[in-house]
């Protein structure tokens, strides 16, 4: 996953800040979607991080939060070795499978945004 470039494509707060509630929703859950996508292509499955901070986002998002959503997506394009704790590097199966994540993600986008 080339995290330098997906982050350089993130949107900006202060761009969609002004947005109607749909709209943020929206972009948000296309972004979350495209985080998935990369991982997918990347190593098929998020690690235990990514799948943590994939499902806060989905949660934020289906709470109506959309700053954090934003903020735990980006969270994910961290480099591995910075984000977690020297105790946490040994991975163990991943708390959520991709495919449910995606789930998840396509029962939110179902519902109307909060706002």
């Amino acid at each position: 996953m080339n995290r330098e470039l997906l982050a350089a494509a993130a949107p900006k707060w202060i761009e969609i800040e002004p947005f109607s509630a749909q709209t943020k929703f929206d972009m948000l859950a296309m972004w979350t979607e495209a985080i998935m996508d990369a991982i997918d292509h990347d190593h098929l499955e998020p690690d235990t991080c990514e799948a943590l901070y994939l499902t806060y986002a989905i949660h934020t998002l289906v709470d109506g939060r959309y700053y954090a959503a934003l903020k735990f997506a980006e969270m994910v394009l961290t480099e591995p070795a910075l984000r977690r704790a020297p105790r946490l590097l040994p991975d163990g199966p991943p708390p959520v499978m991709l495919a449910d994540l995606r789930d998840a993600m396509k029962k939110v986008r179902e519902r109307p945004a909060k706002g």
